[in-house]
């Protein structure tokens, strides 16, 4: 007898599903993102308090402020380099 179950398993997938790897990825890449946010806001505080533009800040870092901006807006971290950079620049400041 055919049932509901066979007749649906014959649209069954070839391939399987990536779902749940799909679904650790986004919240893998949420958690980051919240992370890039909290950093951004750290420096965005560092400068309002010592009264440095952003692209002042980007002067003074010796990079370009196209460079710095996704950081600053918390759309990503730094890498390594620029982040010991951030922080070596914002110890002597403040």
């Amino acid at each position: 007898m055919n049932t509901t179950a066979d007749r649906l398993r014959q649209f069954q997938s070839k391939i399987p599903s990536k779902w749940r790897e799909n679904t650790e990825a986004r919240l893998a890449n949420q958690e980051e993102r919240r992370k890039a946010r909290k950093y951004a806001m750290n420096i965005l505080n560092a400068l309002e308090r010592v009264g440095l533009s952003t692209q002042s800040f980007a002067e003074k870092l010796g990079i370009k402020y196209d460079d710095l901006s996704p950081i600053l807006k918390g759309h990503k971290l730094p890498s390594a380099k620029m982040e010991a950079d951030i922080k070596t620049f914002l110890n002597s400041i403040i």
